[in-house]
């Protein structure tokens, strides 16, 4: 129960009615230590089976983050992973390879790519990113949600 209670806090501070939505997500962010905010905008050619992943990342630390990758995959209605008709393997990559200072946003593309079958969700495998002093962190499963918006 603590953690539903928990939940339903953190779902109504990040939604809260003031109507800055991602200005409370960020508070939210810094407050419970979570690094980065992550927004990511699909676009989808239905006709022609196409993907495109629009994703700004913005660095909410107070130190500066020297690489940066989130790993995706395409499902389809069965959840079964996609295969761009153009790749051998799965996985959809952003890699920001560029320094992201404290509370600056980089912008990475991803795409497009062409599936043979119809792709209906995106999974989010991993996030992770490396600190300027070299350390490696990733985003725990549970917190992936937290950090990402999707539009």
């Amino acid at each position: 129960m603590p953690l539903l209670g928990l939940f339903w806090f953190s779902f109504g501070f990040c939604s809260g009615t003031s109507g800055n939505f991602p200005e409370n997500r960020k508070a939210y962010l810094r407050e419970v230590g979570l690094p980065i905010l992550v927004t990511i905008r699909p676009r989808h050619k239905i006709q022609s089976k196409e993907l495109q992943l629009f994703i700004k990342t913005e660095n909410l630390t107070n130190t500066s983050i020297s690489k940066f990758q989130i790993l995706f995959f395409a499902l389809d209605d069965q959840k079964q992973i996609l295969i761009p008709e153009d790749k051998k393997t799965p996985e959809l990559i952003c890699s920001i390879d560029k320094k992201i200072s404290p509370n600056v946003i980089l912008k990475c593309h991803v795409g497009p790519h062409v599936y043979a079958n119809l792709w209906s969700s995106i999974h989010i495998q991993s996030i992770s990113f490396t600190t300027e002093d070299q350390v490696r962190h990733v985003i725990s499963e549970a917190d992936l949600d937290d950090v990402t918006v999707w539009f």
